[in-house]
């Protein structure tokens, strides 16, 4: 898993800030949202997971580059995505709690601030109106991922 660094509760808003929630979240709410969150670091092609593991936390990308991958029906691992600066992956681990349906690796040295499962429940039970803010930004997100996987299937099949 990647190295912990040590932040301030400043660094990691103005980190937050250069993500796409950013500018969704009012200043106080990014605030509030920084609290829980961790600064990391990972070296280009250090694994992060692997698909099937139950690691639960999300991540916001603050700089560099990580691929998704997903095994096929031989077993291969195949790139699906890649992920770069400003943007989040990882959600449906904390919503869910099932194990990884994928696997990621830095494609680069990347430095991110993640939101562990058990950092999100306490943050739902010390800020429920936050809470409601995040998982109506984590459906839109998840609900875009999907339309672009549907749009991409329907490529593929025809």
């Amino acid at each position: 898993m990647a190295n912990h660094i040590t932040s301030s509760l400043n660094e990691r808003m103005d980190m937050l800030k250069q993500t796409q929630w950013g500018t969704d979240l009012t200043a106080e709410q990014i605030e509030r949202l920084a609290q829980y969150l961790y600064v990391a670091k990972i070296s280009k092609d250090e694994q992060l997971f692997v698909e099937g593991s139950k690691e639960a936390y999300m991540c916001f990308i603050v700089g560099g580059l990580v691929k998704i991958a997903k095994g096929d029906s031989r077993k291969q691992e195949k790139t699906i995505s890649e992920i770069g600066a400003g943007r989040t992956f990882g959600e449906m681990s904390i919503i869910d709690g099932l194990p990884r349906s994928a696997s990621a690796t830095a494609g680069e040295d990347t430095t991110m601030l993640i939101l562990s499962k058990e950092n999100f429940e306490l943050l739902l039970n010390d800020n429920p109106k936050l809470g409601i803010v995040i998982y109506s930004k984590l459906a839109q997100l998840m609900s875009h991922r999907l339309r672009v996987s549907d749009w991409m299937l329907v490529e593929y099949l025809y």
